[in-house]
């Protein structure tokens, strides 16, 4: 199911319109039960899984407090049923003779957003913070249309203070309708046509003797397409979410404008860096104190949730290791005198700005290209461009 599909703009348009038309009592039933009933129609191999998933969770965490090891328990289940889509996903896409009947195993649809949505509440139940709530909450929480596809990962406090507080607002209906044609506008317009229609087509053109300019602007191309194509789709999920009075979090915030690898992955799919960060990074910073260790842990979890392959562990590692020199980069800034001239502040922004972008672009080649050794053929066309 695509975002672009005219059957998604259907399950849109009259998802909301059976909402706000239904009695205020119904609304909430009514919308857990399109978005099953969207679940076992494109899916229900994925439908099970988030019906098992939903049942498991609330009931086997109701102990309060609930108890280490079994939070321990349920967790390394639903790692264990993602980790097996995401492990057939990886030999698939490596062409591995190992994969045997793997090889025809797909990923059901959302599951990486509504596992990564059960460990979320499953950790913040052992912590004690989540607000009182109910199995409808719970159930509303992980079957909520707007987010199946393309996340992003919403938490669950936020979505239960919009769940009773919502009301029908016309600000609301006009910043959605908004939000999806913008959405939309990313993926037709500047993905699809701009970036890999024009842009695309013009390096096509490119000759033999330009080897080295078409490998670079291809990791442009691929870069710049996956931003529009996965920031249209958060767009979309975001102004259908409004349409229906509940406002879920942001997932970009102009990543290709900053300053340094740790801001880029601020502002880069931001609700599954934010999980990250806070479930992973300071967890093993809190336990080893050694924040090296800690982004590099988090960077190739990051790595693996898009797919366990050895090509997105070294991507993850990639960015791991930037996180990991930016740190003593900063080290080294606050032993060293203070830059005050405009100017200079200035220059360095800018040269920080394109380094950050280049860094970011290169890495996209490591899971763009067909292997590693495309990969980084690739990058010895552009880095030695003039031998």
């Amino acid at each position: 199911m695509s975002a672009t599909s005219i059957d998604w703009l259907l399950w849109m348009a009259g998802t909301v319109a059976l909402y706000w038309l239904a009695p205020a009592r119904w609304r909430d039933g009514l919308l857990i039960a399109l978005s099953a009933l969207f679940m076992a129609v494109y899916d229900p191999l994925s439908a099970v899984i988030l019906a098992v998933f939903t049942t498991a969770t609330y009931w086997l965490a109701r102990p309060e407090p609930l108890p280490g090891r079994r939070t321990i328990l349920i967790g390394s289940a639903i790692v264990a049923v993602l980790a097996f889509f995401k492990v057939a996903a990886g030999l698939r896409h490596e062409g591995a003779d190992e994969a045997g009947f793997l090889a025809d195993v797909a990923i059901p649809l959302g599951l990486s957003y509504y596992a990564f949505r059960c460990l979320h509440y499953l950790i913040e139940r052992y912590k004690g913070t989540l607000p009182a709530h109910g199995f409808a909450d719970f159930v509303a929480y992980l079957c909520f249309l707007p987010t199946f596809i393309a996340g992003p990962i919403h938490r669950f406090p936020a979505h239960v203070r919009d769940r009773h507080a919502k009301e029908w607002s016309a600000s609301n209906l006009s910043e959605g309708m908004e939000r999806i044609l913008y959405g939309y506008v990313r993926i037709v317009v500047l993905g699809n046509y701009l970036v890999m229609g024009v842009f695309g087509g013009w390096i096509a053109t490119l000759g033999p003797d330009q080897a080295a300019l078409a490998a670079y602007l291809t990791m442009l191309r691929n870069g710049f397409n996956l931003y529009c194509q996965f920031g249209g789709y958060s767009d979309v999920a975001i102004g259908f979410a409004l349409l229906l009075g509940y406002r879920v979090m942001e997932n970009f915030h102009w990543p290709f404008l900053k300053k340094n690898i740790s801001e880029f992955w601020r502002s880069w799919h931001i609700s599954l860096t934010s999980w990250v960060r806070e479930y992973v990074y300071m967890v093993v910073f809190a336990t080893l104190r050694r924040p090296a260790l800690a982004a590099l842990s988090s960077m190739i979890v990051l790595g693996l949730w898009h797919e366990i392959s050895f090509r997105y562990v070294v991507w993850g590692a990639y960015h791991g290791a930037g996180i990991v020199v930016w740190q003593a980069v900063q080290r080294l800034r606050r032993r060293g005198p203070e830059v005050t001239n405009v100017w200079a502040r200035r220059a360095l922004d800018a040269g920080s700005i394109l380094l950050t972008f280049h860094f970011v672009m290169f890495g996209f080649a490591l899971v763009h290209e067909p292997d590693l050794g495309a990969a980084m053929r690739a990058w010895g066309l552009v880095l030695f461009w003039w031998l």
